[in-house]
């Protein structure tokens, strides 16, 4: 099944899985800025952010939509030292199943559900086309 968000979510994550065939270990340890990222780092955020999603849905389809506050900033710091450590075959790997999860369970999510999320689960991303645009870009960035 797809809905809305299917088609852009699958072309942003087509561009995350060749970028990933593409990078070297070496590019995976590459600095991503001046905010302590490395390349790979910035997968493994992907990748959180993405199995987040996929735990709140499934949360969700047992017990009904509710909050689920994260504080993203604090989230982050804490985890940048952990996603910045993960092997570069793994962290490959890992970002990529991640996607390809988040994925099928939002194209799987039945149109009343899907539309009860709209309403009622903001500010949770169906959309996770931006989440990966906006890495990909800050990761071709350090690349060049």
């Amino acid at each position: 099944m797809s809905n809305a968000y299917s088609a852009q979510n699958a072309v942003w994550r087509e561009k995350l899985i060749s970028l990933t065939k593409r990078l070297s270990d070496k590019e995976l340890g590459r600095q991503a800025g001046e905010s302590g990222w490395t390349v790979g780092g910035l997968l493994g955020d992907m990748a959180f952010y993405d199995l987040r999603s996929v735990a709140i849905l499934e949360r969700w389809k047992k017990a009904g939509i509710a909050p689920s506050p994260l504080d993203i900033d604090m989230v982050n710091d804490a985890a940048r030292p952990f996603f910045n450590a993960v092997s570069p075959g793994e962290m490959k790997r890992l970002v990529v199943d991640a996607a390809m999860a988040v994925d099928a369970a939002i194209d799987a999510l039945e149109p009343d559900f899907l539309s009860r999320i709209e309403t009622e689960g903001k500010p949770f991303r169906l959309n996770r086309a931006g989440h990966r645009e906006h890495h990909l870009e800050q990761i071709e960035k350090a690349l060049a």
